[in-house]
């Protein structure tokens, strides 16, 4: 249990950081293109990985290539929806709402795997919720009329990225199974850049090669992102998903405190304080 916990720990500083240089990565060659480039430093970083705790992968059934295709469209999702928020919106205000997704993964692992939430989990969950509409009212009240379109796309955006990582996170767990503790976050790469490819061919999006120093928060954000994927998967075979989840999730508490002292970021006050009740819901979920 406690190894598991202390994964999810790990997960949680590696997707801190990685929210930051995502951020970067969008401003320096437009959100799509780091994600394309991202996605394929992680798969990488992940085939890496699988040669320490890779296991042969045993024959797929009907339901496991369902959950490949579950879990690629679902980290598609999740990946073009931060990517976007994220190069759009101070990281004070996307951050909180994309950590909801720990209340989205921990009632699927209810569902999916007959794990149980504590009160103090299910009023934590309601914290969340609460803190990630108060950001979303106060964001909206703030927006001055020439953005409020512009608000209204990065705010969506952050919601998807929510319910991508909330479904993305125990189709993971549940491909743990056939391809090892690893293997499934490159499989979940690989499905999501097979899907996302011919959308990019249809709309004609260009994928231009980065240069220079463009490549170091791309090289980074893939590098915290697997990480981070690769500590929960570890911790989800060491403690309850519904506990390793909230852990994991505390990188918005982390984030907000970058943006806040670092990055000198200074949303409304209403901002901040439904910032403040992700937090508080994170931590109470993780207990």
């Amino acid at each position: 249990m406690l190894a598991g916990m202390l994964l999810g720990l790990g997960a949680s500083a590696s997707w801190a950081l990685a929210n930051v240089v995502v951020q970067r990565a969008g401003r320096a060659v437009g959100a799509l293109p780091a994600l394309f480039w991202t996605q394929v430093v992680g798969i990488v970083m992940v085939v890496a990985a699988t040669a320490l705790y890779g296991q042969p992968p045993a024959p797929l059934t009907t339901g496991d290539w369902g959950w490949i295709a579950v879990a690629g469209a679902s980290g598609m999702l999740g990946y073009v929806s931060i990517f976007y928020a994220f190069e759009h919106g101070d990281l004070t205000v996307t951050v909180p709402i994309v950590s909801s997704w720990a209340v989205l993964s921990a009632a699927l692992s209810v569902v999916l795997f007959g794990e149980r939430l504590t009160p103090n989990q299910l009023a934590g969950g309601g914290l969340v919720i609460a803190g990630a509409i108060t950001v979303t009212r106060f964001v909206h009240a703030g927006a001055a009329r020439a953005s409020a379109s512009l608000s209204r796309l990065y705010l969506l955006a952050a919601v998807g990225g929510s319910v991508g990582f909330g479904i993305v996170v125990p189709a993971i767990r549940r491909l743990t199974g056939p391809f090892g503790p690893v293997a499934p976050i490159g499989v979940v790469y690989a499905a999501g850049l097979a899907l996302a490819l011919p959308l990019v061919a249809a709309f004609r999006i260009r994928l231009t090669l980065p240069r220079g120093r463009a490549w170091t928060p791309i090289l980074l954000a893939g590098l915290f992102e697997s990480a981070g994927s690769v500590c929960i998967a570890l911790g989800a075979r060491r403690a309850p998903l519904a506990i390793v989840s909230p852990l994991a999730s505390l990188a918005a508490t982390f984030t907000v405190l970058y943006a806040w002292i670092v990055l000198r970021e200074r949303p409304p006050r209403g901002v901040l304080v439904g910032a403040g009740l992700v937090s508080a819901g994170i931590i109470a979920l993780a207990l």
